[in-house]
């Protein structure tokens, strides 16, 4: 592990992760949108830590700009060591202080930089080199190398285990991907159904799975690098992940030797030089030869190279008679700081194994899936629609109830699909709507005495929309811990997943009535209703029950609260622009669709852009305004924090 190697290539990748990262601070961590995401102190965050919370928004941007400084002392090796602790330090606080912005690439970014902090990246290619001849080097211990390769190797390992289940490996975690322009040469020999199958699923699960142990064969190493870059840049125009695709493939010659960009260099150079002599010779220069011969001369620079010779010789002198001198206890020291490594390192391989197959220990994070997306590595394994979102307030003192926006106080929908951040939105719901009563001094003040309810309609992997959470239970009475199961998470109805070949064909059934024709699946418990509005501008709405019992109750007003219960293959007619209730009245689940065509999209049809296959210009354009943005931002922040300027005086 501490056998030297050689440190040029160490270099790079850190000066690729630190430009990646100045990028990454302004998009994925929010940077150029700091005001809107923590400007407002209502707004609801899901910290991992309880005792963890977001500071206000000036201080925030003096952690985005020191996270932003970090990064840069990270790349150019300036400070290194408090560069790279700043930086790791700012960016673990925005991941633990606000989880439901987490992927599984901010986990890895926040590892990397841990990593690098104990590493001797800084050694070569770097302002501390430059300035500090103690600290350079053009050789770093084996470790260095060994443990970013091992991170990146569980980062693709494990996304292939992760897709090893029948839930990819049956093509249902990320539909109709293939009608994507990215797959234009496989659409000459496949169709795009085979393309979801055989490309997106089979492949990618096979390529994570054995990917590095291609990378790590000398034989194969070209080959699969092509096929990385190819992936990684395909990822790119499929998703908006960020740096994540850039990352990897910064980290690609990590798997080539060690001295791979001094042996660039010296092809480049050698390159150079015969183009620089056919250029001299072509324009007939007499002095050429000697022109030339004076210039390689000047380039080994005989005289500097001697006694830089005589300097190393002296040095390694000094160091042999120093080291010579050095007592058994200072070696015995050195052996131990070097074994104290090695065991840090085990632990750490060990940890990083560990921690995606540790739901069974943090139980309060898992849903239908196990653990928080962060450190699963389960990468695009389950692809989730939200159908509908029901927050209830309840005065229990004054018995009335009324509805609120379940965005109003939320950056984004991730908490919707989370135990722990939907227990966490009902305590910040609670706290808010006191604080509003206080601030805004109603007549009618809301009691502290308050029940909570969410109703949650999601669909996993193409599954019929269920509701997720009991809305029966009151969450701001209801129990939470990270160690213990949420029991008032509703099961995911699985016995329903041999039917979803069923919708396929229901669903293609549908879409071929007409441009516009449309179909949603649901699912619910026995004693359980739904009470759903249907939008005006649809219309032929039809509600088919597909299994089970339900009784469907159209709006009081108009049938004075009669009562249809439908049985499978029943159907029924359902009014636009009104109320109606869907109960469960049998034993067992039941399941039902609506049929329906939007009105509004037959009369108003959509524009179909051309779509832009490599906006490289305007993806770069974009990224230099993120940029500047953060940059505003900042210094917004910092006269309003240090001059107690307002913020509209900036603005201006």
């Amino acid at each position: 592990m501490h056998s030297p190697r050689d440190a040029s290539s160490l270099a790079v990748t850190r000066i690729l992760f630190g430009l990646a990262m100045l990028f990454d601070i302004p998009d994925e961590r929010g940077g150029a949108s700091m005001d809107r995401r923590w400007g407002d102190p209502r707004t609801c965050h899901f910290p991992l830590l309880p005792t963890v919370h977001a500071l206000p928004m000036p201080y925030m941007a003096l952690v985005y700009a020191a996270m932003w400084i970090g990064a840069a002392g990270l790349m150019l090796g300036w400070c290194f060591r408090r560069c790279s602790i700043t930086f790791a330090a700012c960016y673990w606080y925005l991941l633990l202080v606000e989880k439901s912005y987490w992927n599984n690439h901010s986990y890895l970014f926040g590892l990397v930089a841990l990593l690098l902090v104990k590493s001797n990246a800084n050694c070569y290619w770097s302002l501390d080199a430059y300035f500090d001849r103690r600290q350079r080097s053009t050789t770093v211990p084996f470790w260095n190398y060994f443990v970013l390769k091992y991170q990146f190797f569980i980062l693709y390992f494990v996304a292939g285990l992760k897709k090893g289940t029948a839930e990819w490996l049956t093509g249902y975690s990320l539909p109709n991907l293939g009608e994507h322009w990215v797959f234009t040469p496989f659409k000459l020999f496949l169709s795009v159904s085979q393309i979801d199958y055989l490309v997106v699923h089979w492949f990618a699960f096979l390529f994570d799975l054995t990917v590095v142990f291609w990378l790590s064969w000398p034989r194969t190493r070209r080959v699969a690098t092509v096929f990385c870059a190819a992936f990684h840049l395909m990822n790119i125009r499929l998703f908006r992940i960020g740096m994540f695709p850039w990352v990897c493939l910064a980290t690609l010659p990590l798997y080539y030797p060690y001295d791979w960009p001094k042996r660039v260099l010296k092809k480049v150079q050698i390159v150079y030089n015969k183009f620089l002599k056919r250029e001299v010779d072509c324009d007939g220069n007499e002095d050429a030869t000697a022109d030339n011969n004076s210039d390689d001369e000047s380039i080994p620079k005989l005289p500097t190279d001697e006694k830089d010779d005589d300097e190393k010789s002296e040095a390694q002198n000094q160091s042999e008679s120093e080291e010579k001198g050095e007592t058994e206890d200072a070696l015995e020291k050195c052996a131990t700081k070097k074994k104290r490594t090695v065991y840090f390192i085990i632990l750490y391989m060990a940890l990083q194994a560990f921690l995606p197959y540790s739901h069974f220990l943090t139980k309060g994070y898992n849903n239908w899936t196990s653990g928080l997306y962060g450190y699963s590595w389960d990468m695009m394994v389950h692809t989730w629609e939200t159908n509908s979102v029901v927050v209830r307030v309840v005065d229990n003192d004054r018995q009335t109830q009324f509805f609120l926006d379940p965005y109003i106080w939320t950056p984004n929908e991730r908490w919707t699909r989370h135990g722990d951040m939907v227990y966490q939105y009902a305590q910040c719901i609670k706290r808010n709507l006191l604080q509003l009563n206080e601030e805004l001094n109603f007549n009618d003040q809301l009691s502290t005495n308050m029940s909570i309810y969410i109703d949650v309609w999601c669909s996993m992997n193409g599954r019929f929309q269920q509701r997720m959470f009991d809305p029966k239970v009151d969450l701001l009475r209801a129990s939470w811990s990270p160690f213990e199961a949420v029991d008032w998470l509703m099961p995911l109805l699985s016995d329903a997943t041999s039917l979803r070949g069923t919708l396929d064909e229901i669903r293609e059934e549908v879409h071929g009535w007409s441009n516009h024709s449309d179909v949603i699946f649901v699912a619910d418990f026995p004693g359980y209703e739904l009470e759903n509005y249907l939008p005006e501008d649809l219309t032929n709405v039809t509600l088919s029950v597909l299994g089970g019992r339900v009784a469907y109750q159209p709006e009081v007003d108009n049938h004075h609260g009669q009562s249809f219960v439908l049985h499978a293959d029943d159907h029924m007619l359902v009014a636009p622009g009104t109320f109606h209730k869907v109960m469960n009245v049998g034993r067992d689940p039941a399941y039902y669709m609506y049929t329906f065509i939007n009105g509004t999209e037959a009369m108003s049809p959509r524009e179909v852009k051309p779509a832009t296959y490599l906006p490289i210009t305007k993806e770069f354009a974009r990224r230099l305004a993120g940029m500047r943005t953060f940059f505003q931002l900042v210094l917004q922040s910092i006269f309003q924090l240090f001059f107690r300027l307002p913020v509209s005086i900036m603005n201006v």
